[in-house]
C-alpha cells in the first residue's frame, strides 16, 4: 500500500446464494462448504420476504459454486471490489469520498477477514468494479 493513500483495491468475486427463510437453511450452506474444505472469507445475510440473500467470498470460488449448485442452491457469481483499508477512524472515508467525487454509487458493502494486522477488508458492490478501482488511482 502506498504511503500517500490508506487503501488498496482489487476485483474479487462474491457468491450470492438464495436460501429459504427458515431455521437450518443457513447451516445447510455452511455445512456444504465445510464438507468441501472451502473457507468463507466474508459473509453477509439479509432477509427478503420468503428468502434470505446470503453473500459470501470464499477461498476456492469454482469449488464453492460447484458444491452449492450440486446441493440444489441457486448461486450467482458477481464481481465486487475487495477494498483493503487502514483499520483506523476514517480509514474507509478516503476511498468512499473518491468514489462519490467520481459519481460511483456503492450498492452495498460488508466487512471481510482482515488481510493483515492494522488492516480491514471491505467487500463493495458497485456497478463497474474496474471503474471504481481506476477512480482510486
Amino acid at each position: 500500500m502506498s504511503e500517500d493513500r490508506a487503501y488498496e483495491a482489487r476485483v474479487g468475486h462474491q457468491i450470492s446464494v438464495f436460501i429459504e427463510n427458515r431455521p437450518g437453511s443457513l447451516g445447510e450452506v455452511i455445512d456444504c462448504l465445510r464438507e468441501n474444505n472451502i473457507n468463507m472469507l466474508a459473509i453477509s445475510l439479509s432477509e427478503g420476504l420468503d428468502i434470505g440473500y446470503l453473500r459470501i467470498t470464499v477461498d476456492r470460488l469454482e469449488e464453492a459454486r460447484r458444491c452449492l449448485e450440486e446441493a440444489q442452491h441457486l448461486v450467482l457469481d458477481r464481481e465486487v471490489v475487495l477494498l483493503e483499508v487502514d483499520d483506523r477512524p476514517g480509514g474507509l472515508a478516503a476511498a468512499i469520498d473518491c468514489w462519490a467525487k467520481a459519481g460511483i454509487n456503492v450498492e452495498y458493502a460488508y466487512s471481510a477477514n482482515s488481510p493483515g494486522p492494522g488492516k480491514s477488508m471491505i467487500v463493495v458492490r458497485v456497478k463497474d468494479p474496474q471503474a471504481a478501482i481506476d477512480a482510486l488511482a
